[in-house]
């Protein structure tokens, strides 16, 4: 690592605690335009291509920066709702989610990866001071445009993006409903999205097709299943915490939240069928003890913990 993305580095993770350490709203804000910079110079390559994503990256955080320090100064009638609305656009979540799936798409698998949890995770602090009827706005079109988004979508990067989309209504959805809450299902959203590139990351998969290349398909559909909500995996026992607290407090939203989820578990299941019945991709090979071996300890040491550690929680409560 260079002097320079040492440096950067620091600045990057320096920003959160400044953001979890400020006082003032000046502060905050001054941790997000720190978190921003570090970032772009993060992610910046020699590439047109990258070049060009930084620069829209900059742009529109740019724009929204500028418009959540001009709410914190004007303070107006309704400087909760604009100011929640700045940051479901500066998070990439609905309803100004047009700009996050082409960034996620000419962006490094790296890159990716920060962006949608780590980048996330600033906005959500914000969030969490800021709740009003507008989110529960938010956190349905973001849930709604990621599932519609992931339909049709045959390029990972973006596919993962508009899932991120879905997942950001999540973990918005767990800010209105209990302050802890976001922070344990936003850990373990990083915790599932690691999977996922762990077994895509090192072939540069980018379309569907490209999964004839794969070296280890099982990981990834157990990671894919993992993110859908299957039973008994961390991203099921994530959901079913969360309509704990909504039987509580919000019962209305519960059958609605319940038909998107299955709806998100079909989209991963499609994915899964396409790859697994149309590219008649898993042979015999695949599911022999031999393929299996093939595993690192790592591979097995994650997909033991998407098991073991929402079942464990489920004892101590």
């Amino acid at each position: 690592m260079s002097y320079f993305s040492f440096l950067f580095f620091f600045m990057y993770l320096s920003s959160f605690i400044l953001v979890l350490g400020g006082e003032s709203w000046f502060l905050l804000w001054v941790g997000l335009e720190v978190n921003m910079i570090s970032f772009i110079s993060l992610i910046y390559g020699s590439s047109i291509k990258n070049v060009e994503v930084c620069l829209k990256y900059l742009f529109i955080q740019g724009v929204g920066s500028s418009l959540l320090l001009m709410l914190m100064i004007l303070k107006g009638i309704f400087f909760k709702e604009s100011v929640l609305l700045v940051l479901s656009y500066k998070m990439g979540a609905g309803p100004f989610f047009f700009w996050f799936p082409s960034f996620c798409g000419g962006i490094s698998w790296n890159s990716c990866l920060l962006v949608m949890t780590m980048q996330k995770l600033i906005p959500l602090i914000f969030l969490s001071m800021f709740v009003c009827s507008i989110l529960w706005m938010i956190i349905m079109s973001s849930m709604i445009i990621g599932l519609m988004g992931c339909f049709n979508e045959t390029k990972l990067k973006e596919f993962l993006a508009f899932s991120s989309v879905h997942y950001a209504g999540w973990m918005m959805l767990c800010v209105g409903v209990n302050s802890f809450l976001w922070i344990l299902y936003f850990l373990g959203y990083s915790f599932m999205l690691l999977g996922v590139f762990m077994s895509v990351k090192f072939v540069e998969v980018e379309k569907v097709k490209d999964f004839l290349i794969f070296e280890k398909p099982l990981l990834f559909f157990f990671s894919m299943m993992n993110m859908g909500g299957l039973p008994p995996m961390l991203g099921f026992f994530l959901k079913w915490w969360v309509f704990m607290f909504l039987l509580d407090q919000q019962i209305w939203l519960v059958w609605s939240i319940i038909f998107l989820s299955v709806s998100m578990f079909y989209v991963y299941m499609r994915l899964v069928y396409h790859i697994m019945v149309d590219y008649n991709y898993l042979n015999l090979y695949s599911y022999s003890f031999f393929g299996m071996m093939e595993f690192k300890l790592k591979e097995w040491l994650y997909m033991s913990a998407v098991i073991i550690l929402p079942i464990s929680g489920m004892l101590l409560i």
